[in-house]
């Protein structure tokens, strides 16, 4: 069984509890930080998968674990 790491991380949209995600509803997970930050549009940031509240934690978990 995978599990989270902090060198995952996520582009944010913390005003609407939404990460940023692929056209089939995955959560997309970047291995770069600096990647991701160039990849943040308005009021988006970049956040370790592991500051995540628990129910995208559980998301990315089902996810990687298929």
């Amino acid at each position: 069984m995978k599990h989270l790491v902090q060198t995952d991380y996520v582009i944010y949209d913390k005003a609407n509890d939404n990460p940023l995600q692929d056209s089939y509803g995955r959560v997309i997970l970047f291995g770069d930080k600096s990647e991701a930050i160039n990849d943040c549009y308005g009021n988006e940031t970049v956040v370790s998968c592991t500051e995540l509240p628990m129910h995208w934690k559980l998301e990315i978990l089902n996810q990687i674990n298929l």
